[in-house]
């Protein structure tokens, strides 16, 4: 890849759902992107502005384009993948054949590398050999290792908010550690498709736990952990609750340590004093600070004299946890300025 190329085309693929709308939000602004398009197989020729109201906003109106696999990959240089869990694996190889510089999955198809993980997680899985050849998308831990990846699968919004509260105490943690994450996420996460759990009389003033017999995403969480810690990393726990807002993750991991550590906010800022993105802050993070952000805000605090740390990080799903994560990958594997299109500092109140 030429880093010095400008008028790169980037297509969307399942360009009406909530991710694919800040998909197609983010890369019209991206000032390395010179045409976006989305592409539906239920929205073709209809205003992008239809769907994402956000786009009456635009003095031109762009509609959707028909999704063709085949079509796709031919015109976009960069494409994005925005589809449910389940149809990029079928799509994958016509999208190829159009030999577009760089594919970027934002669904789970392609996030493990291990089949029987992956499996256990999904279901069966229809191009396993394809498994192992993405590269890890978490973009703040991943960062230059990214550079030059022509295939990156971004990790899943809970999986992204646990790992960046793991990731500072890998060099602590051992078996006994016994991690437990409890975080809770907005409705926007279930998905632009209407569900009795994402109606709004519902959802609006309730709060409860799902998934607490194993999220699927601690399929993730077991892969990252084994290649930080080896032989001797522990399973971490994921404990998900819906909560009453629209967007964002709030996290909230609690870990075990044989050795304490007294002050883990300096294994914070060890481990991200260099990343733009993600901020350790010396207070709890409050979630509005990232609704609307690519930024991640993380805190730590240590009880039982060191032996008990507790990392708490904010992130907003559909941006760092999927469409701003992507792009930021985007950057990476192209040597574009990490930030390009993602210097938006949200709004207040919000």
């Amino acid at each position: 890849m030429n880093p010095t190329d400008t008028g790169l085309k980037a297509a969307v693929a399942g360009a009406t759902g909530y991710v694919g709308g800040e998909l197609l939000r983010l890369l019209s602004d991206h000032p390395r992107i010179a045409d976006v398009r989305g592409f539906s197989t239920t929205a073709a020729g209809r205003p992008w502005s239809e769907i994402h109201p956000n786009f009456l906003n635009r003095p031109d109106q762009p509609v959707f384009d028909a999704f063709d696999a085949g079509r796709v990959g031919e015109w976009a240089d960069i494409v994005f993948l925005a589809l449910p869990h389940g149809e990029s694996q079928l799509i994958i190889e016509a999208i190829e054949e159009g030999s577009p510089e760089l594919v970027v999955d934002t669904a789970a198809d392609f996030r493990l590398n291990d089949l029987d993980l992956a499996e256990g997680a999904y279901g069966e899985h229809q191009k396993p050999e394809l498994l192992g050849s993405f590269a890890n998308g978490l973009a703040d831990i991943e960062a230059d290792a990214l550079a030059g990846a022509t295939r990156i699968a971004i990790p899943g919004c809970f999986a992204t908010a646990t790992m960046l509260s793991l990731w500072p105490l890998a060099s602590v943690l051992s078996a006994e550690s016994h991690p437990v994450c409890w975080a809770a996420t907005g409705s926007s996460g279930s998905g632009a498709n209407a569900k009795t759990t994402t109606h709004h009389p519902f959802r609006a003033h309730n709060f409860y736990g799902y998934s607490l017999g194993g999220h699927r995403h601690e399929a993730e969480l077991e892969e990252r952990l084994s290649e930080w810690c080896g032989p001797s990393a522990p399973s971490c726990s994921l404990l998900t609750h819906s909560a009453p807002m629209i967007r964002g993750i709030h996290a909230t991991l609690r870990v075990r340590l044989a050795d304490p550590v007294d002050e883990p906010m300096e294994l914070l800022y060890a481990a991200y004093s260099d990343r733009p993105f993600v901020h350790a802050l010396d207070q709890p993070p409050r979630l509005a600070s990232v609704v609307g952000t690519n930024h991640a805000h993380i805190h730590a605090v240590a009880r039982d004299d060191g032996h008990e740390v507790l990392v708490l990080t904010v992130i907003d799903n559909l941006i760092k946890g999927a469409a701003g994560q992507a792009v930021q990958a985007m950057n990476l594997s192209f040597g574009f300025t990490e930030t390009a299109g993602l210097e938006q500092m949200g709004i207040a109140p919000c």
